[in-house]
């Protein structure tokens, strides 16, 4: 066999030896899916959302985040248009000012995309047209460049790069009218600017303040934020949490015998089933609680709580033979409450109607014994 021939037999044998390779499996999901996930695919990522807003839908969203930080402002402005000035976002303070500078480009911003800006600061500051702010804040999609960071980590660096390339980005760039020369009493201002006050909110950051907000739900929706598969069983003992739903129970079972049940006694196959039942519910609705707590506004839960009271709320002054009875028939129709314009609807699973049911006994709004 020819040598060539036989260095093709080895790459073909090469070849055939890597497909026979065992492929392994990606992951399965570590959240509960959905009927959305199904119907709808991977969702759009917040950082990925963020990308294609428009520029002015950029200039928007950074003014929503800004309102997160109203604690801190007297008052937050959009300067749109093309006589910003080099200002954006304005948030005004007692003392002073900061400017959110957005910028909504294809890549990431560049030490040259800064150096534009800057030069507007510098200008225009010295000119009077306003004073230099508190912070300036760059805020963009992509977040900087390795070089961007670098610059902005070096005040003296920042200066450098000003002098050295304003002639080719800024003396006939900030504006059209006037070629802006950088000597004598300017070049004085640039000088004396301590540039340590300029620095970047990176893309993760923004998400981080701007879900604070309550636009947030609003703008990203909460498609992406997946609930966490349920634990299977509930806890084997009794927590402390639990006595008042499960002793309203017991009352309800000895209001239907005409007897007086309590902890520990022997009961009923079907009065064991709906405590157990009743636990397992009652830490779904738990569990859903604690995920809002951590995924979506304040009191979003105590409004689904509400709404689930409202729900059920005629069933429960309608005529019951028994206490046993009205939980009963009030469970049956929280389980057919569709929460369509609730928030959480798409995290909910039916076992989370029903644990409602015995946060509100839990919280003193129901009771399945009158009087």
């Amino acid at each position: 066999m020819p040598k060539g021939a036989s260095v093709i037999s080895q790459v073909v044998r090469s070849v055939i030896m890597l497909t026979e390779n065992e492929i392994e499996l990606p992951p399965a999901p570590d959240f509960m899916p959905t009927a959305l996930d199904v119907e709808k695919g991977a969702p759009i990522l917040p950082l990925n959302r963020l990308m294609i807003m428009s520029p002015d839908e950029w200039e928007i969203f950074t003014l929503e985040l800004v309102q997160y930080l109203k604690s801190t402002y007297l008052d937050v402005v959009r300067c749109a248009g093309a006589g910003d000035k080099g200002r954006d976002v304005v948030a005004k303070m007692k003392k002073g000012w900061d400017n959110y500078q957005c910028k909504h480009y294809g890549a990431k911003l560049s030490a040259a995309d800064a150096i534009k800006e800057l030069g507007k600061l510098v200008y225009y500051t010295w000119r009077g047209d306003y004073t230099l702010p508190n912070n300036y804040y760059f805020v963009s999609p992509r977040g900087g460049s390795v070089d961007f960071i670098d610059l902005l980590s070096d005040k003296d660096r920042v200066r450098r790069e000003i002098i050295s390339r304003w002639d080719v980005l800024c003396r006939e760039k900030i504006t059209k009218k006037n070629v802006i020369e950088l000597d004598g009493e300017l070049l004085e201002h640039l000088n004396a600017i301590d540039f340590s006050f300029v620095k970047e909110i990176t893309p993760l950051k923004l998400i981080e303040y701007h879900r604070q907000t309550p636009y947030h739900l609003v703008r990203f929706g909460s498609y992406h934020v997946r609930r966490p598969f349920l634990e299977s069983e509930p806890p084997e003992k009794v927590e402390e949490r639990e006595r008042a739903y499960l002793g309203a129970l017991i009352e309800a079972f000895s209001d239907a015998d005409g007897v007086i049940y309590k902890w520990g006694d022997t009961l009923d196959e079907d009065y064991i089933e709906d405590i157990e039942s009743a636990r397992v519910h009652f830490f779904s609705a738990e569990a859903l609680e604690m995920f809002s707590r951590d995924s979506f506004p304040d009191g979003c839960f105590k409004d689904l709580k509400k709404q689930c009271y409202d729900s059920i709320r005629s069933v429960l002054r309608q005529d019951h033979n028994n206490g046993h009875h009205r939980f009963l028939k009030t469970s049956e129709h929280a389980s057919l409450v569709p929460y369509s314009s609730h928030p959480l609807v798409h995290s909910m699973v039916p076992s989370d109607k029903l644990g409602l049911c015995h946060h509100l006994v839990n919280d003193k709004k129901i009771k399945w014994v009158k009087g």
